[in-house]
């Protein structure tokens, strides 16, 4: 059998095609990780925006005066007051803390599943051109290719 120049220009074209193919697939991550690198500043915004609304809402109700609820300033009341608005501060700032998590959480399993989808279609696109790439069944190599030259026979003196 031997080697003829189609067998070159179909090895090349492949070749050609499966490179083509690859470039094609990480041009489609990059944009998926520019995706995905955008929802997670937005998220960011979101998330300090929310910060910022709460910082202020803590501040102006720190600043507040809160007259007493009926008209004696003793020790005691004033102790009673504050007892009162530091659980209502432990409540919010509970209250918040979730809110931040959750919105921490959304904007994380968007960066996620906008990865892992793009891994699962590159795995796949990978898949397709390798099997394009590469025939089921792999034409005969040419002989001369195949053949390999044993090792030269020493001759021993019987």
């Amino acid at each position: 059998m031997e080697w003829r120049m189609e067998d070159a220009s179909r090895l090349f074209g492949t070749g050609f095609t499966y490179f083509y193919d690859l470039l094609a697939i990480e041009l489609r991550n990059l944009e998926a990780l520019g995706l995905a690198q955008q929802k997670m500043l937005e998220g960011m915004g979101v998330l300090a925006q929310r910060q910022a609304e709460i910082l202020d809402g803590t501040i102006r109700r720190s600043l507040e005066v809160r007259p007493s609820t009926n008209g004696s300033t003793s020790p005691v009341d004033l102790a009673i007051n504050q007892i009162g608005s530091l659980k209502t501060t432990m409540q919010e700032s509970q209250a918040n803390s979730n809110i931040l998590s959750e919105l921490a959480a959304r904007s994380s399993g968007e960066v996620a599943n906008i990865l892992q989808s793009r891994m699962m279609a590159a795995l796949d696109e990978l898949k397709t051109a390798l099997e394009k790439a590469v025939p089921e069944k792999p034409a005969a190599m040419p002989a001369a290719l195949v053949h390999q030259p044993s090792a030269p026979q020493l001759s021993t003196p019987a």
